[in-house]
């Protein structure tokens, strides 16, 4: 059944004829603005901009209306802007005083307001260095604009500082509840959310998890991107460590989330299985370290030929004792209410690592300064699976030879998927390996840059269709968590002090989206003859929940159960209880209404689950 017939199939159960003509003749179910061509206001052009957002809105000719800038960068924006083809695109400069600011001063605020209505903006990207992302995604929730930024979600300085910290928290928080007032989608650019290799092991992963209710008991991730950076490059402005924040706010942030994805497949758990609580242990390697592993000397020694910057005529003794981390290694235990562990995971993020960089003079710090990616996974199911993802690179983007996506171990695409089952009680293969290649089509593999970038288009298209499900805001609550318990680790590396830190376990259960409450239907009396007696619904923005009265007439009993429509999808049949009196089934069905009629949208979802 496809999802128009499923949908439709369940208006029918709840007698609701209005909902069913309206099913009948909107057969596309979307928002208002999905079939309008999408009005884009893009927020900093830096090299991420350039690369993905601006060729993206080329190749699927999108009005590009609104360009948002640093006024010192405003003559070099339009003069790329006109090369590139947009020239109809206005530009609207931020004082550079402003930079750095948590929130868009009034008079920038109120002016940047008039060019979105005055150019009927519907979509805003946030590709702006990441001190500023929190004052435009508050601009753009607070005016119910669509918005996508990038990762990390926000950033202040010195986040080696404790408050600093918790301030990044408080503002994921108040940005989470802004988005919750209001119909908008607000999304994080997670490209590997949309990963076809990580979705197909995520979604392997789960139905193993929900047939066997054996957990995840170990998870090692490993990412080293080669960005030696050295101590000439660290005053740079794209990826800076000069504010106090590394490797963990930077290409660190897609591991954390990766992390708080696998971990929330346990949530099938039963409950004495779920994770309650959790801690994490961690290290990290900084600027002023690596003076001490390759110092001046080594750097002479291994560029003999080569002409020394200036800098280190200038800066004989360089300091960066308050620099950003360049690698972070974390050692976490995930446990149930008992203190009973249930999973065990690293993390390893290295900036400083193997890299193609030959040449001490500096060069584009994005893709071309020698950055190549090593990337491991290593994940185990207690005795029935493990799975292992191997990613090497040996060469830059730069160095690509032909438009031919290079598969193999040390291409630019490798990406390799071994399964290792134990056949004897879950049968399948006991060993199976998969290219990423093999898991899209050849059409989707045609002209494109790489298997990430093709993942940050799938997203794009979600996010300007309307769709956009994975990597909303919301789903972000136990990543941020988890970054902001690893984040209290840095202070302490700096003083040489170590202990756990605690994570605040905020798991699927206690922020349930759709695709989750859909896992808890019931559809045992599918096939009764069932009529209708009674219903209850409550609209709250773009959701809708109801609790339904029917009898069944081959079973001579009365069903009861919740249903929820969120953004024109459906998951029906939950909280499921039978009645052979029809009097306890109209109290059960009073009670549950009023329990919906009174609570907030957050206590209904979880009420609607199964446990």
């Amino acid at each position: 059944m496809n999802f128009k017939d499923f949908f439709i199939s369940s208006l029918i159960k709840h007698n609701n004829q209005e909902k069913i003509k309206y099913a009948l003749e909107h057969s596309n179910f979307c928002s208002n603005r999905v079939n309008k061509k999408p009005i884009v206001c893009l927020i900093g052009i830096g090299p991420h901009a350039k690369r993905i957002y601006l060729n993206y809105l080329k190749k699927n000719h999108l009005e590009l209306a609104l360009v948002v800038e640093l006024e010192s960068k405003e003559v070099e924006t339009r003069e790329y802007l006109n090369e590139l083809g947009f020239k109809d695109s206005y530009i609207y400069v931020i004082p550079d005083i402003y930079k750095d600011k948590e929130q868009l001063p009034k008079k920038n605020a109120k002016n940047l307001k008039e060019f979105c209505q005055n150019l009927k903006v519907s979509h805003i990207i946030i590709s702006t260095e990441p001190k500023a992302h929190h004052m435009y995604l508050e601009f753009a929730l607070k005016n119910s604009i669509h918005v996508l930024t990038d990762k990390p979600i926000t950033v202040v300085k010195n986040m080696y500082k404790n408050s600093n910290i918790k301030k990044i928290k408080k503002q994921y928080y108040k940005l989470l509840k802004l988005s919750k007032n209001t119909s908008i989608n607000c999304a994080v650019m997670c490209q590997r959310k949309y990963h076809r290799g990580y979705e197909y092991i995520k979604k392997l992963l789960t139905s193993i998890v929900k047939q066997y209710q054996i957990p995840i008991t170990y998870i090692d991730i490993y990412h080293c991107d080669g960005n030696w950076e050295m101590p000439h490059d660290l005053n740079k402005e794209n990826h800076p460590y000069k504010y106090g924040y590394g490797k963990l706010f930077h290409s660190g942030y897609h591991f954390i989330d990766l992390l708080s994805d696998l971990i929330k497949i346990n949530d099938y758990l039963p409950n004495n299985k779920l994770i309650a609580k959790g801690e994490v242990y961690a290290n990290c390697f900084t600027p002023q370290e690596e003076l001490t592993v390759c110092n001046l000397n080594d750097l002479k020694r291994l560029f003999k030929n080569q002409k020394m910057p200036i800098y280190y005529r200038e800066n004989k003794n360089p300091k960066f004792n308050n620099f950003g981390e360049k690698n972070f290694y974390g050692l976490f235990q995930f446990q149930n209410k008992q203190r009973h562990t249930i999973t065990t995971a690293s993390l390893n993020l290295l900036h400083y690592g193997f890299s193609r960089r030959g040449w001490i003079t500096s060069k584009d710090f994005y893709k071309s300064n020698g950055r190549v990616r090593h990337e491991y996974l290593n994940i185990q199911v207690g005795p029935l699976m493990n799975i292992k993802v191997h990613s090497y690179q040996s060469k830059e983007i730069k160095n690509r030879e032909t438009m031919e996506l290079e598969e193999k171990v040390g291409g630019l695409e490798h990406f390799d998927i071994e399964i290792y089952r134990n056949v004897d009680l879950i049968g399948g293969k006991s060993y199976e390996k998969i290219q990423l290649g093999d898991l899209y089509s050849k059409l989707e593999k045609k002209n494109i840059l790489g298997y990430n970038e093709l993942a940050r288009e799938m997203l794009l298209n979600d996010f300007f269709k309307n769709k956009i499900k994975k990597g909303l805001l919301k789903n972000h609550v136990l990543g941020m968590e988890i970054l902001s318990s690893c984040a209290k680790q840095i202070p302490k590396n700096f003083k040489k002090y170590h202990q756990k830190e605690k994570i605040k376990i905020k798991s699927r259960r206690k922020y349930p989206d759709i695709d989750y409450l859909k896992t808890f239907s019931n559809n045992k009396n599918n096939n009764d003859e069932k009529i209708f007696v009674k219903d209850f619904t409550r609209n709250v923005k773009t959701s809708e929940f109801g609790v339904v009265l029917n009898y069944l007439k081959n079973k001579k009993c009365y069903e009861i159960y919740n249903y929820i429509i969120e953004n024109n999808e459906i998951a029906s049949t939950l909280n499921y209880k039978l009645f052979q009196n029809i009097f306890l089934a109209l109290i059960y069905f009073y009670y549950i209404s009023f329990f919906m009629k009174y609570k907030n949208t957050t206590k209904i979802a979880k009420a609607l689950l199964k446990i």
